[in-house]
């Protein structure tokens, strides 16, 4: 379980990266090994690591070869709930004599849940970045970031300062998820069920496959009489607004899901143009009736994801979202249940955390060139249906 949700100690504090020293001068081929790692740039990590991944002996490879190379690495194992917090609180407290550089999330994506509200609660130094070493069943954040599931080349990534990046922290009722938050039976999808000799044979299609078998097998059921309230302007708070700054939208919820990021069980794209340094959060929505309409949408799904889904499915980005319902609404977070609420907030903090990742495809960044490149070749398609018509007509 989550920590519970703190404000950090200076909510204005200005992002500021680590910066690399100067890279050191050319070795000569007279000098030795030892000379060689003395010219390394050291960094200190602390690693948190989930107490089932502890036997991993490629994780403690990994972290040998990376201590054999000049860096310094701690490592603190889970065992607990409310472990987590305690680490990243000693982390904070003691963050003048340790002077830890990245703190490393070793497990899934509830791991990284669990140290992003603890850097939160405990007002961490806006220096100290994160960084995810997967090791969960699905992994669905690092999948779509492009973090690699191999232990020595997500602990490089996290001990190389330009990979740097300012992402967005999503809340629901207060509690942080870095991927997805779903609402409604769409909600009670989860590998739990399933034998870990299971888990382990399906790997990350665990939690896809138990989607779908709730799509097909179990059924969609709505929650009756659901109403949505969402801004019509970007300064509009969800804690203090007009009439006529918001709109509603009311009726039987199959489907909610809110996106920091896109993936289900690496295999289902819920909430397929989702970025983590845009300040939003992306919605995907689905009202009606379950019988026809879910077919549809079940067909679709298959077929493409959420992305070309049509079956009546909504897609909406907005700083916020407060769902209502006469009776609680089951919430899940990255896998795992929050406690059921008649009324779910949610929310995002825009780049309150620095995150290592390895390219822009999940950042502004990066959608502004992959747009760039789609209008270009656009263009050039263009360009060469013209030329063709061109001298189609002059054949003529």
């Amino acid at each position: 379980m989550d920590a519970p949700m703190g404000e950090p100690a200076n909510k204005d504090a200005p992002i500021t990266l680590e910066k690399q020293q100067p890279a050191a001068p050319a070795i000569s081929a007279g000098q030795d090994t030892q000379d060689q790692q003395q010219q390394v740039v050291s960094r200190k990590l602390l690693v948190i690591l989930h107490g089932k991944r502890i036997e991993d002996d490629q994780v403690r490879d990994a972290i040998k070869q990376i201590q054999e190379e000049g860096h310094e690495v701690v490592v603190r194992v889970t065992w607990d709930s409310g472990d987590v917090d305690q680490f990243v609180k000693e982390a904070v407290e003691l963050w003048d004599s340790q002077r830890y550089d990245t703190l490393v999330a070793g497990g899934g994506d509830g791991t990284l849940n669990e140290m992003v509200a603890a850097l939160l609660k405990h007002g961490a130094p806006p220096r100290i970045s994160i960084a995810q070493l997967p090791m969960g069943t699905a992994n669905d954040l690092a999948s779509a970031a492009g973090i690699s599931l191999a232990p020595l080349d997500a602990l490089r990534l996290a001990l190389d300062p330009s990979t740097i990046h300012a992402i967005d922290v999503a809340l629901v009722n207060g509690e942080v998820f870095m991927n997805l938050a779903t609402a409604g039976t769409v909600s009670e999808v989860s590998s739990k069920g399933m034998s870990d000799t299971l888990k382990k044979l399906l790997g990350p299609a665990a939690v896809a496959v138990a989607g779908f078998r709730q799509l097909f097998i179990t059924g969609l059921r709505p929650i009756k009489d659901v109403k949505l309230t969402l801004p019509k302007t970007a300064d509009c708070k969800h804690d203090s607004y007009t009439a006529d700054q918001v709109s509603t939208m009311s009726g039987d919820l199959l489907v909610l899901a809110a996106g920091q990021a896109r993936q289900m069980g690496r295999m289902l794209n819920v909430c397929p143009d989702a970025l983590l340094d845009d300040g939003l959060l992306d919605f995907t929505l689905l009202f009606g009736s379950p019988g026809k309409q879910a077919a549809a949408l079940a067909s679709d799904l298959l077929r493409s994801g959420f992305s070309r889904a049509q079956g009546g499915v909504q897609l909406l980005r907005l700083p916020w979202l407060v769902a209502e319902a006469g009776q609680d609404l089951k919430c899940n977070r990255d896998g795992e249940p929050s406690p059921p609420a008649n009324k779910l907030v949610f929310e995002v903090l825009p780049r309150r955390i620095q995150l290592h990742l390895p390219d822009s495809r999940l950042l502004l960044e990066g959608h502004a060139a992959a747009a760039a490149e789609e209008a270009a070749a656009a263009a050039a398609t263009t360009s060469i249906t013209s030329a063709g018509g061109v001298r189609a007509a002059s054949r003529r």
